[in-house]
């Protein structure tokens, strides 16, 4: 029990430190809304696709923060049924590669305001995070 409570204290260290999805979002739109398209995709980039709407509103998707994390295989070692002094190496789970990304809707007026910012699809973080947005826009 005494070996425990701080491994479980650590842990809960670690997830309350990471944002959620929501957090994310509301801390993008109190940044964001209100300022230009322009200075957003000044900062982080082109959107893949734009829609321009009847009114001369857009919106716009865009997804950046795009990388690749391989992972090896992982083995181990298990004794053999005949003679338990020697063990045989056995595949846990093959080599795979994951992509991290963060995808955003972006709506702005005629003139170009973002009226409305928000996560439409992400990847989990690098490493213990929950989003990768939140790693994207530093909102950890």
């Amino acid at each position: 029990m005494k070996v425990l409570l701080p491994g479980l204290a650590a842990a809960l260290l670690l997830v309350s430190g990471c944002a959620t999805t929501e957090e994310t979002n509301s801390a993008i739109r109190a940044r964001w809304i209100g300022q230009s398209t322009d200075a957003f995709f000044s900062q982080y980039g082109p959107p893949q696709r734009s829609y321009k709407l009847n009114d001369g509103s857009s919106v716009y998707n865009w997804r950046g923060g795009e990388k690749s994390i391989q992972y090896a295989a992982q083995y181990r070692d298990v004794p053999r049924d005949k003679d338990p002094k020697k063990t045989d190496r056995v595949m846990v789970s093959p080599a795979r590669t994951e992509e991290l990304f963060c995808e955003l809707q972006i709506n702005a007026s005629a003139g170009g305001s973002i009226t409305a910012i928000q996560t439409s699809r992400e990847s989990s973080g690098a490493g213990f995070s929950f989003s990768r947005c939140a790693e994207v826009f530093d909102k950890r």
